[in-house]
């Protein structure tokens, strides 16, 4: 497959006292993915996007101000043309605790970047990460001697892991752009035709937004009237039960947690950001591809990922369409009712059999009749109409 790179860079401030003038409510970090044999052309679009819309200076999405919409459309448009993917880290800063380590802008800097980190060096064969400079020459060596113990053992080359000026690398500056036009939604300053332009690129290029703290809550607002806010209640658990999970997930995961937290980023980043569709098995398929799991079958997908997501409590709606969060009670409905048409026709049928057995028996052979099958005995006689 190659080798895998990644420029990282942020939008926002470290300072967790989010009512002094000029401090953000999210500090969102961006990571811009390419494989190695697409990295030659994304410094190539890359290049001339910069040229076309920056003349000789950086991308850089602090340039552009809240009245300049448009233009930050067309950029985002231009920026899509790159062969890329993105991984998302936003932090609400309102909810961390201010009094504890996070207050310090190195401590700050370090377990915030390690949220990404982590999910990236655990994720992609054969990663090498350029990250934008922070501080000075020692706080430099500091970070990268952090990575290095955390994720790499003996196989952490030179290369692995570096810093380096935005200035001097032009993929840095669109993680900049992408992490400042995300940060946007995030702290209710863009356009609706803005908001729209991220949610087409964001469809395709996204691979997952990771938020912390978990929030237990999605961007859309509570309804008002009552049956909406009904269905309401049902996003938000199934979006806690989620968050709850991938908040439990240690850092060294086995291949099939890879998998199930590959499949819930993916469905929770949809439920938020796309549009509200089942995604179809091809295209998780499709995404876990992305995410370094190739020719997996179908099934391996439904019984490793989405059936053990659900072993965990992790609320998965299905229909013939395929998988979501469920948003809605009719979603649950779908559920309930795809359940039904399969459940129900396979205890009738194993009814029917075991009453053939029962009876050209007169009474000897049970196929239920040992331990194992129990609960299906259970399940039998409770449809029972006497």
């Amino acid at each position: 497959m190659g080798r895998t790179f990644a420029f990282v860079d942020e939008s926002g401030n470290h300072d967790l006292d989010t009512s002094k003038s000029g401090s953000s409510d999210f500090f969102v970090i961006c990571s811009v993915i390419v494989t190695e044999t697409d990295l030659p052309k994304a410094y190539e679009l890359a290049g001339l996007a910069r040229a076309r819309h920056f003349q000789s200076g950086e991308i850089k999405s602090s340039k552009l101000r809240a009245k300049d919409a448009d233009r930050r459309r067309r950029i985002l448009v231009d920026l899509a043309e790159l062969p890329l993917k993105l991984f998302f880290t936003v932090v609400d800063k309102r909810r961390v605790y201010q009094d504890g380590g996070l207050q310090f802008k190195q401590s700050f800097i370090k377990h915030v970047n390690n949220l990404l980190y982590s999910r990236l060096f655990d994720h992609c064969p054969d990663l090498h990460m350029t990250v934008d400079e922070h501080g000075g020459p020692e706080f430099q060596a500091s970070l990268r001697d952090y990575v290095s113990e955390r994720y790499s053992g003996d196989l952490f080359g030179d290369t692995a892991f570096q810093t380096k000026s935005s200035k001097d690398d032009v993929l840095i500056q669109v993680a900049d752009f992408f992490a400042g036009s995300v940060a946007h939604i995030y702290e209710g300053k863009a356009s609706a035709e803005v908001v729209e332009a991220y949610r087409n690129i964001l469809r395709s290029r996204t691979l997952g937004i990771l938020e912390w703290p978990p929030r237990y809550q999605s961007l859309i607002p509570p309804p008002m009237d009552e049956s909406a806010l009904a269905d309401h209640r049902v996003h938000q658990q199934a979006l806690k039960q989620a968050d709850k999970f991938l908040s439990k997930v240690g850092q060294h995961l086995d291949e099939d947690e890879r998998l199930q937290v590959c499949i819930l980023d993916y469905l929770r980043f949809r439920s938020d950001f796309v549009a509200d569709e089942y995604v179809s098995t091809g295209d998780i398929a499709k995404h876990l591809a992305d995410r370094g799991f190739h020719g997996l079958s179908d099934q391996k997908i439904r019984s490793s990922g989405i059936a053990k997501l659900r072993d965990a409590e992790v609320i998965i709606a299905s229909a013939a369409k395929g998988y979501k969060i469920p948003r809605t009670r009719a979603d649950i409905n779908d559920f309930l009712e795809l359940a039904s048409s399969q459940i129900l026709p396979l205890l009738e049928r194993i009814k029917k059999a075991r009453d053939v057995y029962r009876l050209s028996s007169i009474g000897d052979y049970d196929i239920l009749g040992a331990d194992q099958y129990s609960e299906i005995r259970k399940l039998l006689q409770s449809l029972e109409p006497l």
